[in-house]
């Protein structure tokens, strides 16, 4: 499995508070099967603007921990990006980590409210640029979880769609559970992500069953590994997933 969203790195955002918890937070990943996972902390969300050069840096550090200790996993960089006016120019200013810092896929947490026309023209932007917009957790966003039908406007215009492993079990109650269902039982999920926090529970797993019984197979595969895999084939050379070796270029 692949893990799209993690705050795994140590004491940058509201996410892992040390090296010892990020490494837990790893442990228990590779324990529920996850090969690859991407460490996406907040920027631009009014609390956390982590920078590039920031996040870069803490990752090399946890990367070195990680080889010290012989972890069979591959950590990613990335970030999510809180929505504001003036996402497409900071993109352009060259400030925005995408997944993996060189694939065309951008992490996206929504606010609570949005003007859902200027987001996607803000999308349509993106996609004019090669980008491909995710959106963060979008089953728990309030306006989705009120109108769920709003995703095919987001996909159909160019953006995908993640979900958080934690609300197929309820953990942010029944609201997002739901929502997270629909989008699930509409083939409208691009791919799965923990959101790791501390005093959150690692659901990789458990959500990986669920989806299993809500779908198919193939469905399931597509959700936890072969849509992230599209990502990982920008942004590395070489990586090896479920015992196969991909070479890239």
């Amino acid at each position: 499995m692949i893990d799209t969203h993690s705050h795994i790195l140590p004491e940058l955002d509201d996410g892992s508070e040390n090296i010892e918890q990020s490494m837990d937070f790893i442990v228990q990943a590779m324990k529920q099967g996850v090969k690859v996972m991407f460490a996406t902390p907040h920027c631009c969300d009014g609390v956390y603007d982590c920078t590039k050069k920031e996040i870069l840096t803490a990752w090399q550090f946890l990367c070195e921990a990680v080889d010290r200790e012989g972890l069979d996993i591959q950590i990613l960089p990335g970030a999510e990006i809180r929505v504001n006016h003036d996402l497409v120019t900071r993109y352009d200013a060259g400030d925005l980590l995408t997944l993996g810092e060189t694939s065309r896929f951008l992490l996206l947490e929504l606010p609570p409210m949005f003007i859902m026309n200027a987001f996607l023209r803000m999308v349509r932007q993106l996609t004019e640029r090669g980008i491909t917009p995710i959106i963060a957790h979008a089953e728990r966003n309030p306006m989705i979880i009120a109108r769920p039908e709003l995703a095919a406007d987001l996909i159909s215009t160019g953006a995908e769609l993640q979900i958080t492993a934690g609300s197929l079990k309820g953990d942010f109650g029944r609201a997002p559970r739901k929502t997270a269902k629909t989008l699930v039982q509409n083939n409208q999920v691009f791919c799965l992500g923990s959101d790791i926090h501390p005093g959150r529970k690692y659901r990789m797993k458990a959500a990986r069953k669920f989806l299993n019984k809500a779908g198919s197979r193939v469905q399931t595969e597509k959700i936890v590994r072969e849509n992230p895999e599209k990502i990982l084939k920008e942004c590395v050379d070489q990586f090896i997933l479920d015992d196969q070796v991909f070479m890239i270029g």
